[in-house]
């Protein structure tokens, strides 16, 4: 699924060293709780694969598409609008479709994207690109147990590997990452890792945390702007290298 700050660029490389790790460690819990388009666990190997996230209308989408729900064929900018300023009138799938698969890059009600033309001359239909990525990537999310919930209610889990992509911090948040707290989230991570494998997607991190893996990629933030950063993958101090 599209989703802005997707990990899909990179899950063909980060993808086998969290499965690597699993396999050697004999982990039987893989968690995600920040799950997103769900375009990291897709490819995850694992007997428990839960996928969170604290928006409850994305959470409802992959839960309706799992039961065989069908999204709408088109989303006008009529109903897009309506959607967006009143979403308590509709069921959380369509508001979580029109949020996400109805704007450019997949921000959360970040304006209307329909069918365009590029300079180019090429005709898209953002909405329907968006729809077909996510029906290719169902057959792979089937055992998934989809919740929505906050980072912090797996604070009892252990011997599990949990992989955390986050708001990334000095970045520009939306919906429901407006408020998220960066120092408690790095000092969950720190407790969590004396019982589990915790792995973090994020530019920086603290001084105590080692990066194992790291890219340049550039991001698309809108339609005139482009940032390019070093991803990175990180890890306590506390663990062995992996």
């Amino acid at each position: 699924m599209k989703y802005m700050g997707s990990k899909a660029r990179l899950s063909k490389e980060l993808a086998p060293i969290i499965n690597k790790i699993i396999k050697d460690k004999n982990i039987s819990i893989y968690i995600e709780p920040f799950v997103g388009g769900a375009n990291m666990i897709e490819h995850i190997r694992c007997e428990t694969k839960i996928g969170s996230d604290n928006n409850e209308y994305l959470i409802q989408m992959w839960k309706m598409l799992q039961q065989g729900w069908i999204p709408p064929e088109e989303i006008s900018k009529e109903l897009y609008m309506k959607i967006r300023d009143n979403k308590n009138e509709f069921d959380k799938e369509i508001v979580s479709i029109a949020g996400f698969c109805s704007t450019y890059n997949a921000k959360w009600f970040g304006g209307y994207a329909g069918k365009v033309k590029t300079k180019t001359g090429l005709q898209r239909d953002y909405y329907k690109e968006s729809i077909r990525n996510i029906v290719k990537q169902l057959n792979r999310l089937k055992d998934v147990e989809f919740l929505n919930a906050d980072y912090t209610s797996f604070s009892e889990y252990k011997n599990a590997l949990i992989y955390c992509d986050p708001p990334y911090e000095g970045t520009t948040q939306y919906g429901t990452s407006k408020a998220f707290h960066h120092e408690r989230f790095w000092d969950w991570v720190r407790s969590m890792s004396k019982n589990n494998i915790v792995l973090v997607s994020e530019y920086n991190a603290p001084e105590d945390f080692n990066c194992i893996f790291e890219k340049s990629l550039t991001t698309t933030l809108d339609k005139n702007s482009r940032k390019k950063g070093f991803e990175k993958l990180f890890l306590h101090e506390s663990k062995k290298p992996i």
